[in-house]
């Protein structure tokens, strides 16, 4: 359900109300009026991702790790194809 934002006619209150969605008027919190009216309010503004230096440093050392560990595995199967040709029992052309 959305918060609509409505104006009570009767005594100018500006209030905020959860209801089903699409409901033209609710009742005034202040003076109980039905007379309400919906406005159109602003949409709120976008989120923004705020990082903390040290999580910055943090994600940095993470990829560092990743990197270098890939990395060594990378060069051991290589190490064993290499391996495997000089013995000549490796994958090769049928």
């Amino acid at each position: 359900m959305p918060i609509y934002e409505f104006k009570c006619e009767a005594c100018g209150a500006r209030f905020e109300a959860l209801v089903p969605m699409g409901t033209k008027s609710s009742a005034c919190p202040d003076c109980t009026s039905e007379r309400t009216i919906r406005l159109l309010s602003l949409p709120g503004a976008p989120m923004k991702l705020v990082k903390s230096p040290g999580a910055a440093r943090q994600q940095e050392a993470r990829n560092a790790k990743l990197h270098a560990h890939t990395k060594k595995r990378f060069k051991k199967a290589v190490g064993k194809i290499h391996d495997a040709k000089r013995r000549g029992s490796g994958p090769g052309p049928a």
